[in-house]
């Protein structure tokens, strides 16, 4: 009963921060500009509310401001506000002055290190507008220290942080919910078949794989209320959900592609030294080493604070998307052709399905990360975070207790201290 208060406490919890009012109101980000005659700051899209408010005809809608402090050890070097658009064209550091909505000059005739605290207003009507803090030294390479905060007038649930990233803190809000709900039934079920000494490596692999996928849900959403806060979040707790979504995806990986090879479900193990063997482990090396690269670089992009994933829009991750979408490719293939066997009939509609699901699950996000663009990260990710916990749902259907022995009823002889142990007979 304990455990059941516990689970309703964090419920009521979650649904509380849900139904509050809260104001996000700004993003921070901080570096070091060195190199080129301009940097890219970072970008950002203000929303405003709707002029006037109820009782209260004819009030202006209140500005956004961006605060910058910038430390400059040598002249010339500018501060610019200017359209997003004109930094993609890949103009000049000249025309990107011209361009430029606001100039800013960081420069003094001393030679001393300057340090610079400006705040600029921002009118309602560069509403939805993206926008870029740039700094430039045309001609010369920029040396400069930066703290910068966008701050967003907006108050309410539809106007949170960034044009691009509204919303994604209620949906992350109600993830925590879900996964609260998928982590207790998981555990329901681990302690039975612990209890009845019926695991095997296959289902110790998926119950840790689903408690670091709840782990990740909880503290990237922890990550998003501290975000909501102070505009930067918590980097190592970012960093921690990161690498932890690379040790679920790799687990629930290893999950399916056993189950296809038929492992515990119509044989004990995949041969050791056959070529099957080799083949498998190439693929399972491919998979965990390009998606740990991937995982790393995104530990160092700092501008990429809202990314649940260990995956970038960028040239790291592609390694890893094309080897994960080749595993599903692979898993699909291996369960087609176990399920033809003679000895796979019985089992025949279990290693289809999980064939299915591999292919579906380890294929999506590919294709969702090449088709997500800027403006749509949130829905990919939450279409992302979707497959992930309709994967781990499914499996996790399958691996009840009451149909765990009737899946995996090819064990190793050697693996129990009885014959009948999986189905909780032994003494």
């Amino acid at each position: 009963m304990s455990g059941f208060f516990r689970w309703r406490w964090l419920a009521c919890v979650l649904a509380c921060g849900l139904l509050s009012p809260r104001s996000v109101e700004a993003k921070m980000v901080m570096g070091i500009a060195d190199g080129q005659d301009y940097q890219l700051v970072t970008t950002f899209c203000f929303t405003f509310p709707p002029p006037g408010a109820p009782g209260a005809p004819g009030v202006p809608a209140p500005n956004g401001h961006i605060h910058s402090q910038t430390i400059v050890s040598s002249n010339g070097h500018k501060f610019l506000v200017l359209n997003v658009s004109d930094l993609q064209r890949g103009l000049s550091c000249e025309e990107l002055v011209k361009r430029a909505k606001v100039i800013e000059p960081l420069s003094e005739k001393t030679r001393e290190v300057i340090a610079y605290d400006l705040t600029l207003n921002v009118e309602p009507s560069m509403n939805r507008q993206n926008i870029a803090a740039v700094i430039a030294r045309c001609g010369q390479p920029v040396n400069a220290e930066y703290i910068v905060e966008f701050t967003n007038p907006g108050g309410s649930w539809e106007e949170h942080f960034a044009c691009s990233d509204q919303g994604l803190l209620q949906i992350y809000l109600w993830f925590a919910v879900g996964a609260g709900v998928l982590g207790a039934f998981a555990a329901t079920a681990q302690r039975v078949l612990h209890r009845r000494q019926a695991h095997n490596d296959v289902s110790a692999l998926f119950f840790a794989g689903t408690a670091f996928f709840v782990a990740r849900i909880w503290l990237f959403t922890v990550h998003l209320l501290v975000y909501s806060r102070n505009g930067m979040g918590l980097g190592m707790l970012l960093f921690v959900a990161q690498y932890l979504d690379f040790l679920s995806n790799t687990m629930g990986m290893l999950v399916l592609m056993a189950m296809v090879h038929g492992v515990y479900v119509t044989r004990p193990c995949v041969p050791p030294g056959s070529g099957e063997r080799q083949v498998l482990m190439q693929v399972v090396g491919a998979f965990t080493a390009t998606y740990l690269l991937s995982t790393l670089m995104c530990g160092f992009k700092f501008d990429a604070l809202l990314s649940p994933f260990g995956v970038l829009r960028g040239a790291a991750s592609w390694p890893y998307l094309i080897a994960r979408a080749w595993t599903g490719v692979f898993c699909f293939n291996r369960g087609i052709k176990l399920a033809a066997t003679d000895e796979a009939q019985q089992k025949k509609p279990y290693i289809l399905r999980f064939s299915i699901l591999a292919l579906g699950w380890l294929v999506i996000i590919p294709v969702i990360v090449l088709c997500a663009g800027e403006d749509s990260w949130n829905e990919a990710a939450l279409v992302m975070d979707l497959a992930n916990f309709l994967m781990f749902g499914i499996v996790l259907h399958d691996f009840w207790p009451s149909r765990f022995g009737t899946l995996f009823s090819c064990m190793k002889a050697t693996e129990r201290m009885h014959p009948y142990s999986e189905f909780g007979l032994s003494d």
